[in-house]
């Protein structure tokens, strides 16, 4: 099963705690276990979704750092992963000391989005994890790919990192990324036990449209054990509600190309 068209996904968000990595590495896992090649770009130094895949920083001598610098090839970068048809550039904490040297450099936007095309091409789905800020990293991802997706915790106070967000990627489709468009809130940790998490989901379906809110990820506790574990939900625990909700936002997201609403599945 393969993409008509090639697509590259950046999930993104200035605050951390948001669920950020755990959505990114698990709508991968989603995406590749319908069939689909799907390639993970790690860009933050912290290289959580990394280490969620299975790959140790020890003795890590190509990394998405030597790749965007020109240092190593993507072949030399590229590992796979314990998942079929799932594969990833990695990260390490080289990528602080990256962003830290180029930082005031305009044209490094853009090396991530060169020294990936057109290899992203041959994947159905490229993913970028972002880190948590609106620094070189985050614009080099947004540079580089065409769908934003937020994963927004489910309070009120999340919204501020929300629209911040919503305001750089459009600065980005302005001035550098003309492809780029914001293609879904995700709603994270959810939970119906607690007052006024029905009446933010509805408050965002409202100021955003319904079309742009996707389905919720619950609050759970596996999905929190997973990468401790060095897996996805969907091998920590297959018949989990985690592991339901993100199958249930990735058919979403696979259902929709560019320039299409989200499709509820069944």
């Amino acid at each position: 099963m393969t993409a008509s068209v090639p697509r590259r996904l950046v999930f993104t968000n200035r605050k951390g705690g948001c669920g950020k990595t755990t959505t990114s590495v698990n709508i991968a896992a989603a995406l590749a276990h319908m069939g689909h090649r799907v390639l993970v770009v790690d860009t933050d130094p912290q290289a959580h979704a990394t280490m969620s895949l299975g790959i140790a920083q020890a003795g890590l001598k190509a990394d998405l750092s030597t790749l965007v610098e020109g240092r190593t090839s993507f072949e030399e970068a590229l590992r796979p992963t314990y998942i079929p048809r799932l594969a990833v550039i990695p990260s390490s904490r080289r990528l602080a000391d990256f962003e830290r040297r180029h930082s005031n450099l305009r044209e490094a936007r853009f090396w991530m989005r060169d020294r990936l095309s057109p290899a992203m091409d041959s994947f159905d789905f490229t993913i970028f994890d972002t880190p948590p800020t609106t620094q070189l990293l985050t614009l080099g991802a947004l540079v580089a790919g065409r769908e934003a997706y937020i994963p927004m915790q489910a309070q009120f106070l999340a919204m501020e990192g929300m629209i911040e967000i919503i305001e750089l990627a459009e600065q980005v489709q302005k001035h550098y990324n003309p492809d780029l468009e914001v293609r879904g809130i995700i709603p994270t940790f959810v939970d119906p036990s607690v007052m006024g998490g029905g009446s933010l989901l509805e408050d965002l379906r409202d100021r955003l449209g319904r079309d742009l809110v996707l389905k919720p990820v619950h609050l759970n506790r596996e999905l929190a054990e997973a990468p401790g574990a060095g897996q996805t939900i969907f091998q920590h625990s297959l018949r989990s509600s985690g592991a339901i909700d993100y199958y249930r936002v990735a058919l979403q997201i696979r259902d929709r190309a560019p320039g299409d609403q989200p499709r509820d599945p069944a």
